[in-house]
This record gives structure tokens, C-alpha cells and sequence, in this order.
């Protein structure tokens, strides 16, 4: 089944060979000159994933792709210029899945885009699963959300998809190109320093303590995890007594 893509690109010999592109490889491709349109092709056809160039005259990048990301749960493909890590950290937490660098050729944006296709399919599997209680918190991964002891904890698209891939592997050990490949694509699984930052940014709202973290623990030089403890108000366990308890009753509480 073919996938329909709304291409947002001002400069129109470049969105036509883009468009082109797409197409060659059996993309349905809407087109969009400005901001304007863009969104009301958004809002009307709801398209399966959305390309921008952030260079638009009548309307800021950031603030078109936040837009888009508050009317559509798509991947959202955001191309601006190279050179500026804090803006590209501010694009992702706007809600972009991916940022391409300019120059960017047909061919690395058709990739990108598949890459960016496939992790949303496997998160929508993945997030048919249960929620994940570990100590205080609570995950909901159908709902996408956060609580810790009870409160909602509003997280980034980034931070989501980064705690979700740790939830889904509670307990273990998620290697760093398995977390970099899952929340960024596979074209940034050798940038680990992505991964630093974000795992700052979710333990800075999760743990209690920084400095001393309890739920998002470091595996030198192999990953990160996401700590399985028991559940804040679980009931004792109970097990067996031994021999020389019998005379006190059947089982004994361990709490």
C-alpha cells in the first residue's frame, strides 16, 4: 500500500524534484509552497508523514512543525541548515522525528523517510503492550503516558519514545545502538552524545535524586536501564513456611 507524504518546500524547482523523487518510489506525494497550505493539507488528508523545510517566509519552521505535531501523530521530517545542535534539539522536541542537514540528496531523503515509516510501525505494535509499573512510576504505553506517584509527568516526543524503548525492555540492559536506532533512526546509532542528553533530561523528571539515580541506570560502555523494582503499595509477598514455623500459621509475609 502505498504511502501519501505532504511535502512543504517554499523553493519549487527543489520541491518538484523532491516530489519527483518521492514518487519513483511509489510515494502518493501532496505538495505544499507555504506554512498556510501546508496545514490545511494536514487538517483535510491527514497524511501518512510530513516533509517541511523550515525556511518559510511567512511563518516559522518550529513553530509550523509544533502545529503539526499537535494536529497529527505522523513522522514528521523537518531540513534546515547544518551547524546548530541547539536547533536541532529545539526542531526534535517540537515534535520532528528526524532533522536532514541541507544539502540534503533525493535519495538520503526517501531513506530517511522509510526509516522515519518503520519506527512508527513498530511503535504502534509495541505500544499495544501493558502498562509498566516499576517503583513510583507508572507507564502507560498504549496511552503515552507518564505518572509518577500518581501525577502526570508531560513529556517531549523525544523523551516518549526513548522512556517507552527503555519500558519495553524493563530490567535489561538496552545497548546504545538499540536506543539510538529505535528513538533516532539508524543513521545516528554511532551519536551517543543525543543519548546523554536525553537521558538527563528524563531523569531530571523521574528521579528523586540526580546525582544518585534509582530508575535510569548506566551500563558503562554498553547502554542504559530502565530498573524493574517492585511497585510502590504492592501487597507482601507471600511463600512458604518452613518447618520450624508451622506452629505460627500456613504462610509467612515478606515485606
Amino acid at each position: 500500500m502505498s504511502r501519501n507524504v505532504l511535502l512543504v518546500e517554499a523553493d519549487g524547482p527543489a520541491r518538484v524534484a523532491a516530489a519527483r523523487e518521492l514518487e519513483s518510489n511509489e510515494f502518493d506525494v501532496s505538495q505544499a509552497s507555504n506554512a498556510l497550505e501546508g496545514l490545511r493539507e494536514v487538517y483535510e488528508q491527514r497524511p501518512d508523514a510530513v516533509i517541511v523545510n523550515l525556511a518559510m517566509p511567512e511563518m516559522d519552521g518550529e513553530e509550523f512543525t509544533r502545529i503539526v505535531r499537535a494536529l497529527a501523530d505522523v513522522p514528521i521530517l523537518a531540513i534546515g541548515p547544518g551547524g546548530d545542535p541547539e536547533l536541532i534539539v529545539r526542531v526534535l522536541d517540537g515534535g520532528a522525528d528526524d532533522y536532514l542537514e541541507q544539502p540534503v540528496s533525493e535519495i538520503e531523503l526517501v531513506g530517511r523517510l522509510r526509516a522515519a515509516l518503520r519506527r512508527v510501525a513498530r511503535q504502534v505494535a509495541a505500544e499495544r503492550a501493558p502498562t509498566v509499573r516499576t517503583g513510583d512510576l507508572e507507564i502507560d504505553l498504549g496511552e503515552r503516558t507518564l505518572r509518577k506517584r500518581g501525577e502526570v509527568i508531560p513529556l517531549t516526543p523525544t523523551e516518549w519514545g526513548l522512556l517507552a524503548a527503555l519500558a519495553h525492555r524493563v530490567g535489561h540492559v538496552a545497548p546504545h545502538r538499540f536506543l539510538l536506532s529505535t528513538v533516532w533512526g539508524d543513521e545516528y546509532v554511532d551519536d551517543t552524545h543525543y543519548l546523554r542528553i536525553y537521558i538527563g533530561y528524563l531523569r531530571k523528571k523521574i528521579e528523586d535524586n540526580v546525582s544518585e539515580p534509582r530508575y535510569l541506570l548506566s551500563q558503562w560502555g554498553t547502554g542504559y536501564r530502565l530498573a524493574d523494582l517492585a511497585p510502590t503499595g504492592a501487597p507482601p509477598m507471600l511463600v512458604p513456611v518452613r518447618r520450624s514455623d508451622e506452629a505460627s500459621g500456613d504462610e509467612l509475609a515478606i515485606g
